[in-house]
């Protein structure tokens, strides 16, 4: 039986918020690696991860606040806050 990721990782406490982003950032990138490694698709990966993410802020800040936070980011993403760089060859 696997163990909650909670339960797997011994975090330090007391993290900032900018702390917490990072090492989340870090985990993400391990997970979808992990996923990738296993066949499942990028684009399952982010779909999912977008469906979870959903339910978890439904969860704890409603549907209300969840779509004016939805609306700024389409807002971010139309303005091509998330476009990557081309890396250099």
């Amino acid at each position: 039986m696997e163990l909650a990721l909670a339960e797997q990782i011994d975090l330090p406490k007391d993290l900032t918020d900018e702390e917490q982003r990072s090492l989340c950032f870090k985990m993400f990138n391990k997970f979808w690696h992990q996923a990738s490694s296993q066949g499942i698709a990028f684009d399952t990966v982010g779909t999912m991860s977008i469906s979870a993410t959903l339910f978890a802020l439904i969860a704890k800040h409603g549907p209300d606040t969840t779509a004016e936070f939805l609306d700024d980011l389409a807002k971010s993403v139309r303005s091509g806050e998330f476009q990557l760089s081309p890396k250099p060859h």
